[in-house]
């Protein structure tokens, strides 16, 4: 039975897939088995492109950000495990999808993974270095869940 977690940005075109794809490779280079990860965004913008400053970021810190923008359904958030967002808007946003019963699977990545509050910044449209930044911030909060899962690997609550 796999622990499904679903990251949550706004477009699915910067925070939430560079964590996915943390998120993949920490896993499979530790072996960490049973856990699904995937993204989604709050704005359904259609199928388009990661955002290209995000791809370039990735790459520098040797992961592969590809892939399409996919937005959020109520379908895929009921199946998840753990709806992980970067900032408090994602959170409500998500709230008018998910029902009111599985609102208690919704955190924070900064807490779940800093356990730190405040949201993660969103890099679209700044410069490089707030895209490394966050990258950066992003890929430290994938390393301590890893770290944590490796100790205790999270387990399906939905069962």
């Amino acid at each position: 039975m796999k622990y499904k977690i679903c990251f949550v940005c706004t477009g699915n075109a910067c925070r939430s897939p560079f964590a996915e794809c943390v998120m993949r490779k920490l896993l499979d280079e530790t072996g960490i088995t049973g856990i699904e990860v995937f993204s989604m965004g709050t704005l359904d913008w259609g199928e388009n492109p990661r955002d290209a400053a995000m791809v370039d970021v990735a790459k520098e810190l040797g992961y592969d950000l590809s892939g399409t923008t996919t937005a959020i359904t109520r379908e895929k958030l009921m199946e998840t495990d753990a709806v992980i967002v970067f900032d408090e808007r994602h959170r409500d946003a998500v709230t008018r999808v998910l029902d009111y019963s599985h609102w208690n699977r919704i955190v924070l990545f900064n807490k779940m993974a800093l356990d730190e509050d405040g949201n993660v910044e969103d890099p679209h449209y700044q410069t490089a270095t707030v895209y490394r930044h966050v990258a950066k911030h992003i890929e430290n909060g994938c390393k301590r869940l890893v770290e944590q899962w490796k100790l205790q690997p999270p387990k399906p609550e939905r069962f």
